[in-house]
């Protein structure tokens, strides 16, 4: 077949529509380089690109609706151990370990988030009974010798005035005396906030970050009308349970002996107590479980230490009502005391090296006049 022939057999479609249709037209033959019918490259790679595109769409919608799923699923299963590592939770910091605490106790345990944060709450607070036993016992001695202790620093300030190093070293020495015959020290009474202020604060930031991250089974692991954990409680009941358990220890006494407060810190406390609601209403419920689980296990423990029977158990004197001084005038206080405790210790042992080089001197003294004699 020659050349001619090959291109006169591809003829354009419309040229022969309109040959058709107007019969004084002349047939028309369309070259082949003019066709209008695509290459068959172009078809393949009109095809490929159009299915790329669909299966690139599919695939994308398929993938978001499996990752959908997969979220859901997620807090539908058990937890495991370590899934609080995978998350990037779990380290080697007080919060790390409590949040370890806190996997194995709901892991072991099958109680929702809510009752596993409640019963941790609970064994840490227990385990921390014996150091409130001993600091109750040193604070109701501490009270208990408040009028001698209070006769003796104000002594000491009188002495520290006149500038009696003598006398300040005196009192010094009867404080301390007072402190050892009596078995307490003010210092101990630091005790509480240095070992309960890490708990706090490590149960707060632990609660917090798997509520903000989140762990998938806090969004329904609470109860009542909280069931999400992860967020705060639309009805503020929790902020206002929170405060108003708070409000109850102020009220009930120290959870360091059940001594009443002077009246101005009991009122900052207090106002401190209403004051909680607005500044911590946004709070994720989580942290609220803990600290009304705290609240509740603070008052019930004063209460308990408040009976008789139970002090004696745990040899803890009971409180001596002291008559109120005749004299009004301002009480000296804590630091005030341990003040004038620790500068008449210091004059104390001034003095005390003063008389041992007081020693030394007229030893050397006595040496030297043996010697005089021995050369007569």
């Amino acid at each position: 077949m020659s050349t001619e022939t090959s291109k006169a057999a591809f003829i354009d479609p419309t040229a022969i529509a309109a040959a058709s249709s107007d019969d004084s037209k002349a047939h028309v033959v369309a070259p082949a380089g003019d066709s209008v019918f695509p290459s068959a490259a172009e078809v393949i790679e009109n095809i490929t690109e159009g299915s790329v595109a669909t299966t690139t769409a599919t695939t994308s919608s398929a993938i978001s609706e499996v990752a959908a799923q997969n979220a859901e699923a997620i807090g539908q299963v058990a937890m495991k151990y370590g899934d609080l590592k995978a998350m990037g939770l779990v380290h080697f910091t007080p919060v790390g370990g409590l949040e370890t605490v806190l996997e194995a106790i709901h892991i072991s345990t099958g109680l929702p988030w809510w009752g596993t944060i409640v019963a941790t709450t609970i064994i840490i607070r227990t385990a921390l009974v014996p150091f409130i036993v001993k600091l109750q016992g040193n604070t109701a001695r501490l009270h208990n010798v408040k009028p001698q202790l209070e006769r003796l620093t104000e002594n000491m300030k009188l002495a520290k005035e006149s500038n009696d190093t003598a006398a300040l070293a005196r009192f010094s020495a009867q404080t301390q005396e007072l402190f050892a015959k009596n078995d307490c020290n003010p210092l101990k009474s630091l005790m509480l906030p240095l070992i309960q202020a890490p708990v706090m604060i490590s149960f707060y930031l632990a609660l917090r970050d798997m509520a903000y991250l989140p762990v998938p089974q806090f969004k329904e692991g609470g109860t009542l009308w909280f069931t999400d954990l992860t967020i705060a409680d639309p009805t503020y009941a929790l902020p206002v349970a929170s405060s108003l358990g708070f409000l109850a220890i102020m009220e009930l006494g120290s959870e360091a002996g059940g001594v009443a407060q002077p009246k101005n810190i009991k009122n900052f406390m207090r106002f401190m107590a209403v004051a909680m609601v607005p500044l911590t209403m946004n709070f994720p419920s989580a942290i609220f479980v803990y600290w009304l689980t705290s609240n509740i296990f603070t008052a019930g423990q004063i209460m308990f230490f408040k009976v008789p029977a139970v002090r004696q158990l745990f040899n803890i004197p009971q409180l001596i009502n002291h008559p109120k001084p005749k004299v009004t005038g301002k009480q000296p206080g804590f630091m005030e005391s341990f003040k004038a405790s620790y500068e008449g210790g210091l004059a104390a042992k001034q003095k005390e090296v003063t008389l041992v080089k007081e020693r030394e001197n007229k030893l050397a003294a006595q040496k030297l006049r043996r010697q005089n004699r021995k050369r007569i």
